[in-house]
């Protein structure tokens, strides 16, 4: 009974897990350019640690907003496909280190969990690919 729930529980979770990384797999690119430059500004010794967060975050929701901008503003092809890409390679990057994480948890082998991996990093940079790609010009 309780090894049963145990599993019932434990998919859920990965589930869980799984679902939200594709819900925020968008998010990644002003993630990663908000973690770079807090840290850059934090270990060249430019900014204490909270002017530096705070530099950080206001990077982010830059790179968020201008984005989402030229996503929602212009109709060329060549520009939304460069903008889209920016975003969604990070999301892919963060797909597949999740999955590889996910897929290590198991007893397979090295080569198996980077197949894996790698079809984790396709779905997620696809999803948010797909995502990005709705994104209708007004």
């Amino acid at each position: 009974m309780l090894l049963g729930l145990g599993i019932v529980l434990g998919v859920a979770g990965i589930g869980f897990l799984c679902w939200l990384l594709f819900l925020c797999a968008v998010y990644a690119a002003p993630l990663f350019v908000a973690a770079m430059v807090c840290t850059m500004l934090y270990d060249h010794a430019m900014m204490s640690g909270a002017h530096a967060v705070l530099a950080g975050i206001a990077a982010g929701i830059t790179v968020l907003a201008l984005g989402q901008a030229i996503l929602a503003s212009t109709r060329d092809c060549v520009l939304r496909v460069i903008v889209s890409a920016l975003f969604a390679l990070p999301a892919a990057l963060a797909g597949f280190g999740m999955t590889l994480g996910l897929s290590r948890l198991g007893d397979m082998g090295a080569i198996p969990t980077y197949i894996f991996a790698t079809f984790g990093a396709l779905c997620v940079g696809g999803a948010a690919w797909t995502r990005l790609c709705a994104i209708q010009p007004t």
